[in-house]
């Protein structure tokens, strides 16, 4: 018996001696993934966008570094310039289609007018030289907006002319330039939304006086912005829009079919219904037409207020009368946020 209790202890004993190794045979080892991972160097391969990276663990994986890049649809990669305001070089005119339908916008928010205002300058031609945009006064430090959303290909002062310009590209493939900025408040391969503020108005560059230059091109071809956007009302023409190659052309505006306003009156050299026209007649009519532009230019500055309607809102009212929403808080001594309520009188002016 006690022979027994010895060799059944004995045996007891082993088994428990033998359990840590059988629990290490049993349990797999782990594999090089499973191991502490570290990055300890990078090596460089054909692609500059790829790079090898080695872990502690003997193991090594990719990493693109442009993966931003290689993600962005193929309009913010292709013909993408950063330094240079032209992007299509390799691209002419006749290589172009005929005609190209352009989704503008797909809803109201998708659109936002640059800046509010009288367009100074029209496209076209300007004495030997090509204006190839439109120019409206700003105020120095005014905010300019993203007409629509895209991504920034260019910010930086241009020594070409157009001064502190920034140059937003669209999913549609347009583009819009914005030149003589006081300074660009976005980089290259920012992403923004319409309305966001690209920059400040200013004259830097070659400039007169405080103005927004604003362009609008496709694959570098320049065509009037009027063709999209009425600028005293800060309405967008279209929702679609189909852009003609003829069109792209210095000669193709779209104020051609509107009433241009013509550098003398006819009537001070009308004549009577005698057909007779005297000199005193002609100082009598000039006289007259001198009056009523001092009175004209008088009620631009005499003080306007709009009453308010249901349904107002402060840029509607801006619209309306060709200015800004700033502008109203400024004459009205109130904010953005202020609640304006029916009934009561705005000043516009």
């Amino acid at each position: 018996m006690n022979n027994g209790k010895w060799l059944s202890g004995w045996l007891a004993v082993a088994a428990l001696a033998a359990l840590p190794a059988a629990l290490e045979a049993a349990t797999p080892a782990p594999t090089l993934e499973e191991l502490p991972r570290r990055a300890i160097d990078t090596l460089d391969t054909a692609d500059a966008g790829i790079k090898v990276v080695l872990y502690t663990n003997n193991t090594w994986s990719y990493y693109y570094t442009d993966l931003d890049e290689r993600l962005a649809p193929a309009t913010f990669r292709d013909h993408w310039v950063t330094d240079n305001i032209f992007a299509f070089r390799d691209v002419q005119l006749k290589d172009l289609p005929k005609s190209v339908e352009l989704k503008l916008i797909e809803r109201y928010e998708d659109f936002h007018t640059p800046v509010l205002g009288r367009v100074g300058s029209r496209y076209g031609v300007r004495g030997r030289r090509r204006h190839q945009g439109v120019d409206i006064s700003v105020v120095t430090g005014e905010p300019i907006y993203a007409a629509f959303g895209g991504r920034v290909r260019y910010a930086q002062y241009n020594t070409g002319g157009y001064g502190n310009l920034v140059i937003l590209r669209h999913p549609n493939g347009l583009e819009t330039w914005y030149g003589h900025l006081s300074r660009c408040n976005v980089a290259p391969g920012d992403y923004v939304k319409a309305g966001t503020v690209i920059g400040f108005g200013g004259s830097t560059g070659r400039s007169s006086g405080p103005h927004l230059h604003f362009e609008v091109r496709y694959k570098d071809q320049a065509f009037d912005p009027e063709h999209l956007i009425d600028f005293a009302t800060g309405d967008l023409r279209y929702q679609t829009f189909v852009l003609n190659r003829s069109e792209l052309s210095i000669y193709s505006r779209a104020t051609d079919g509107l009433e241009e306003k013509v550098d003398y009156d006819g009537t001070l050299l009308a004549a009577d219904q005698d057909g007779e026209l005297t000199s005193e007649d002609i100082l009598d009519n000039i006289e007259a037409s001198q009056r009523e532009a001092v009175a004209r230019e008088k009620a631009k500055t005499d003080p306007l207020y709009h009453t308010i309607r249901k349904g107002d809102y402060l840029g509607k009212i801006a619209r309306q009368y060709g200015t800004t929403v700033r502008r109203l808080c400024q004459l009205n001594n109130i904010t953005e946020k202020t609640i304006i309520r029916a009934g009561h009188k705005l000043r516009v002016r």
